[in-house]
């Protein structure tokens, strides 16, 4: 699932090349995926994107017209910026045509991503973006420490929860526990607050050193096909290799499908 350095390097790859770009024509080969706003999806033609940002696992395409096309890929949206000759992916289910002639292809493999269409002011409106926290790159130290200490439970639990903050998922979660030496399965309520400061700093950390390798992952291969960029990562996805911390082995474990990797040793479990 895209998160914030995903969501980040797509954002900045893709203002520049839409900025006075019209869009040329508007094809929506699974309507469905536009979950508000599909009858007005082709209305868009003739308008341009004025910016692109992130919050938290959305991505916001702003109007000249004052609308925004709200995008969250959800699990397995991916996004392409192809030439018009190039062979469409099976999978794929919108196409924007531009005045220049690229064409931003989204493709998803299970139909998980949802579009919306809606005026600035109805933003709110969208489903999820109400409930949401703030985003985890909005957050300061102390905003964070209070967020965090409503909640007792299971520290990974926590970060991933969306409504506590935004925009990290099940391997950034995995990178910033690691980074920060705690246990994924640590209770909060457990920490002390020099822990949990220890955890906003890893937090921020990690997803600073992620951002650049991945905005040049974007430059690089938006352009190809898109599937996640996890090669970089530390520890997620790295069950039975050495941890490159203290060379011992890192853990997995499996849980309705999401993997949690870290190592016992650099985090040990105090319950």
């Amino acid at each position: 699932m895209p998160e914030i350095p995903d969501l980040e390097a797509i954002a900045g790859f893709l203002a520049p090349r839409l900025a006075g770009n019209p869009v040329a024509t508007v094809e929506a080969r699974v309507p469905w995926l536009v979950r508000t706003g599909a009858d007005a999806l082709p209305t868009l033609v003739g308008h341009a994107f004025t910016g692109i940002r992130r919050h938290g696992k959305f991505l916001l395409f702003a109007t000249d017209d004052a609308r925004l096309l709200v995008v969250n890929p959800m699990l397995t949206g991916r996004f392409h910026w192809a030439a018009p000759a190039e062979r469409r992916r099976p999978l794929t289910g919108l196409v924007l045509a531009f005045a220049d002639g690229h064409e931003l292809r989204y493709s998803d493999q299970r139909r998980m991503g949802r579009w919306y269409l809606v005026p600035i002011e109805a933003l709110a409106t969208i489903p999820q973006m109400a409930e949401l926290g703030p985003d985890a790159l909005a957050l300061d130290e102390e905003t964070f420490l209070a967020r965090l200490r409503r909640h007792p439970g299971q520290i990974k639990s926590i970060l991933t929860n969306q409504k506590v903050l935004a925009g990290i998922g099940n391997a950034y979660s995995d990178e910033i526990l690691w980074a920060a030496g705690l246990h994924p399965h640590r209770r909060r309520a457990t920490m002390s607050v020099d822990e949990l400061r220890r955890l906003y700093h890893a937090m921020r950390e990690t997803l600073d050193w992620a951002r650049p390798i991945l905005a040049q992952e974007v430059a690089e291969r938006l352009y190809q096909e898109n599937n996640e960029w996890r090669a970089h990562l530390r520890v997620h996805r790295r069950a039975g290799q050495p941890c490159p911390r203290c060379g011992h082995e890192i853990a997995g474990q499996t849980r309705g499908g999401s993997e949690t990797n870290y190592c016992l040793h650099c985090q040990p479990l105090a319950l």
